[in-house]
């Protein structure tokens, strides 16, 4: 770590050499625009910081050495001002070289390390035009509160005011027309954009916080799209594309891995991925009414990702069945008898099997029927009252490969 003992004895020999335990601060620099709404601005501006950051350089100012120059490190001035970050100050130096209120150069200090040579001006540049005192600055003052004074009251019309070295208003350039490829790429983002906001509201899909995000989350999902559409894509495949994936503005490389493996699935599989979707959307909703009615349990999901496998696996129950065949009123009417958010597929099978009128296997489980009853393996009773002889009635079990012991 390099010491800054050079620097300090540097700024002892200023401490001594100095008459008085302040500094000379010109009136220009302080009356200097501090920010773009001064009425004196005019395209430069020395911030409230920047003004402290002069002040510190003409603290290290050595009068007795007779020029204005000094050297204290950016950590120093840091370290002064109570910033965290010596990097804090640059902006602040850049200011104050473009108002041309300090000049820098770069120079070796004694123990090798790096620095910068500030030279502080005292008077402002030959060509500065601000105020230089603060006589003129309430002059100024005194000149913008009488303007005020005598302007009439109310806000003048454009057609009465006189304006006769006015130029000419120059013609509105004309709008250019939106081609066809861009008026597309415009529309399918408008559409996701609003299908977003609607997950957002149901909490299917994360809200953006600031408007950088929305910005950039924007422009993404503008460039995904035009650049499908420049591959040849189709507009409904990426359409499709954007729902699958979930997201505000997918990055390229998730979206071309998407766009690639829907884009091997044929109309029908597509047609039914988006019946699919549709009807997992609509029994959310549907789940999230019956909840506030107090007619099912709220879903137990301790992240976000557990939610979407849940989504999921319902949206991939509703395709299945209606890969089987299923009538999406008979689907409807399972998810309804479940009242689950996401059921399991042996139950949702057994459900669809029921309400489509197919019979049951026998057994309180729905289960296989046992291949035997106890009756069976009676050797007297219901058999022998019907004149069955009482040996056959032992089953012969050569068939699994066994032999029976009553065989001779």
């Amino acid at each position: 770590m390099t010491t800054e003992i050079d620097e300090l004895e540097e700024q002892f020999e200023i401490v001594i050499g100095r008459k008085a335990p302040f500094s000379m601060i010109p009136d220009w620099v302080t009356l200097y625009p501090g920010s773009k709404a001064s009425p004196q601005y005019k395209g430069k501006i020395l911030s409230p910081t920047a003004k402290a950051v002069y002040n510190v350089l003409a603290m290290h100012v050595n009068v007795s050495r007779g020029d204005s120059a000094c050297w204290p490190s950016r950590k120093t001035i840091a370290q002064i001002l109570g910033f965290s970050r010596e990097q804090s100050v640059d902006q602040y130096l850049d200011q104050l070289d473009e108002a041309d209120a300090l000049d820098r150069e770069p120079i070796t200090r004694p123990n090798g390390a790096k620095g910068v040579r500030y030279v502080v001006h005292q008077t402002p540049p030959g060509e500065f035009e601000g105020e230089q005192s603060v006589g003129e600055h309430y002059k100024h003052r005194r000149a913008l509160e009488a303007a005020k004074l005598t302007r009439p009251p109310g806000r003048p019309r454009k057609d009465e005011v006189e304006q006769p070295d006015a130029a000419p208003a120059p013609a509105p350039e004309a709008t250019p027309q939106e081609s066809t490829a861009d008026a597309s790429v415009r529309t399918a983002a408008d559409e996701w954009w609003a299908q977003a906001e609607e997950l957002a509201v149901l909490g299917q899909l994360k809200p953006l916080g600031t408007d950088r995000q929305k910005e950039r989350a924007r422009s993404n999902l503008v460039a995904r799209v035009r650049e499908a559409m420049t591959s040849g894509h189709d507009l409904e495949l990426i359409k499709l594309t954007l729902r699958e994936l979930g997201e505000w503005g997918p990055a390229k490389a998730k979206f071309e891995r998407a766009l690639k493996t829907l884009k091997d699935k044929t109309p029908e599989e597509i047609e039914l991925d988006k019946r699919a979707q549709s009807g997992a959307k609509k029994w959310w909703t549907e789940a999230e009414a019956r909840v506030a009615q107090k007619k099912m349990g709220p879903l137990l999901a301790d992240t976000k990702r557990q939610e979407t496998g849940y989504y999921l696996n319902l949206r991939t129950r509703i395709r299945e069945a209606l890969k089987a065949g299923y009538d999406p009123q008979v689907i409807w009417d399972a998810l309804g008898a479940l009242g689950e958010w996401s059921p399991a597929k042996r139950e949702f099978d057994r459900t669809l099997r029921r309400l489509s009128g197919v019979s049951q296997p026998r057994g309180s489980r729905g289960g296989r029927a046992p291949l035997f009853t106890n009756d069976q393996w009676k050797k007297d009773g219901a058999l022998a009252a019907a004149g069955v002889p009482a040996a056959s009635a032992t089953p012969d079990l050569s068939v699994f490969g066994v032999q029976s012991d009553d065989a001779s």
